[in-house]
């Protein structure tokens, strides 16, 4: 069956704490609301890269991996796309130590295959940084799979299937970065600004490279151009998430089930 998107919000929202949840590969349609939402779209500055049929043609292209325990999991990726919205490079973090292979793996052939509609910034298409994660979730023998727009961070605020912000002036990796692996958060404003205090992770690879890594991180991100999170067709307030050079030290904890 195919579930509405309040529902099946709601069904990744409870991660299975509700028994009998559908046992199709179902996600929520950031295009459901027809013509009259899509002009209003169109007639923003800011059109953001999106998966081009939609969140859940999306999800449906992704097949679940062979798995025997009960699980709930998200796998957060990035992609680089360029001015035809193709993906010229992109990641998926390995949040689990190596045990989300198999669904790191399906959520890279999904990134690799997909169709996605390029950014565009006042009429022209721009290349952009595109985040987004992949909900894998399994109780028994039924099991469901969403694709989200954003890394969650402002979900509470909005809901999961907001868009989030998304640079598009590409900046090469510093090399004194290459060596490092650095996060950055920022508030990105509606008007595609980003203002306050840069959220800073580093790995620190490279003792001398420190100082220098980190000023290339605040200051690309706190001075990037972006297009600005969407929420119900307008532009809205939101973080911003970047990551760059070596991200192999970015490893959480095991969640249930794997």
């Amino acid at each position: 069956m195919i579930m509405c998107r309040t529902a099946f919000a709601l069904l990744i929202a409870t991660t299975f704490l509700s028994p009998g949840f559908a046992d199709e590969v179902v996600a929520p349609d950031n295009n459901t609301e027809g013509d009259v939402e899509s002009l209003q779209v169109s007639e923003q500055r800011f059109v953001p890269a999106r998966f081009a049929n939609g969140l859940e043609a999306a999800a449906a292209e992704i097949k679940f991996p062979n798995f025997k325990k009960d699980l709930s999991l998200y796998i957060s990726c990035a992609a680089k796309l360029n001015t035809a919205g193709e993906v010229k490079d992109y990641f998926c973090l390995d949040y689990y130590g190596g045990q989300d292979a198999k669904f790191r793996k399906a959520a890279k052939k999904f990134i690799e295959s997909t169709a996605i509609t390029p950014a565009v910034v006042d009429g022209k298409p721009v290349p952009v940084e595109f985040y987004f994660r992949v909900f894998f979730g399994q109780q028994g023998d039924q099991y469901a799979v969403g694709v989200f727009p954003n890394w969650g961070d402002d979900a509470d605020k909005y809901d999961m299937e907001y868009e989030a912000p998304q640079r598009y002036n590409q900046e090469p990796l510093h090399p004194a970065c290459l060596s490092d692996g650095g996060m950055s958060k920022v508030l990105v404003g509606a008007d595609g600004k980003a203002s306050g205090d840069v959220d800073l992770i580093m790995s620190y690879g490279v003792p001398k490279h420190y100082s220098v890594c980190e000023n290339w991180f605040s200051q690309t991100v706190l001075h990037g151009q972006y297009i600005p999170a969407q929420h119900e067709g307008k532009s809205v307030p939101a973080t911003y998430v970047e990551f760059g050079g070596d991200i192999s030290w970015f490893t959480l904890k095991t969640p249930e089930g794997l």
